[in-house]
């Protein structure tokens, strides 16, 4: 949500504010926050009360601005319950679809698996190998020497001129 301080007429405006610090203006993720889709936004608003270059990119589009009395008259009529309430079904669908489609890869993955396993044994311990856990200090498995890691990173210094050969 956004607040402007600017002084009425750069609202467009001769209309008194009612106290300094009052939100009278929402922008595009002030309304989102609301519960607001961009189809809602097109369909119920329409077109902006107020357009402010970007306040942080000038080269970006411009803000748009809703007035606050405005927002809040649609959201009391009939139009606003019932798109809201299609937009709480589309994502409740959009979200199930997603968890389908998961589940669904996920066990062609664990069948894959399960016939490389049956086909190629070793394959599929060594694969098992590679799942488990590292060890380290605080696993039981860990060797008692554990001061070592399991490669050793070179770090040379960078060379900065010719250098004798050794």
């Amino acid at each position: 949500m956004t607040m402007f301080e600017e002084s009425p007429e750069e609202f467009g405006g001769d209309r008194q504010r009612e106290r300094p610090g009052q939100r009278t203006h929402l922008s595009a993720a002030g309304l989102r926050a609301r519960g607001w889709t961009p189809a809602m936004v097109r369909q119920l608003l329409g077109e902006p009360d107020l357009l402010l270059a970007h306040p942080q990119f000038r080269s970006a589009p411009q803000t748009r601005l809703y007035l606050v009395e405005r927002v809040e008259a649609a959201e009391r009529g009939e139009a606003f319950r019932v798109a809201a309430a299609a937009a709480v079904r589309r994502s409740a669908a959009a979200r199930a679809s997603a968890l389908r489609r998961r589940r669904k890869l996920l066990d062609l993955r664990r069948r894959v698996y399960a016939a490389i396993a049956g086909a190629y044994p070793d394959l599929a311990r060594e694969r098992v190998r590679q799942l488990r856990p590292p060890t380290g200090p605080g696993n039981s498995d860990a060797p008692a020497d554990s001061g070592t890691h399991d490669r050793q990173i070179d770090r040379r210094t960078p060379r900065t001129g010719p250098q004798e050969p050794a």
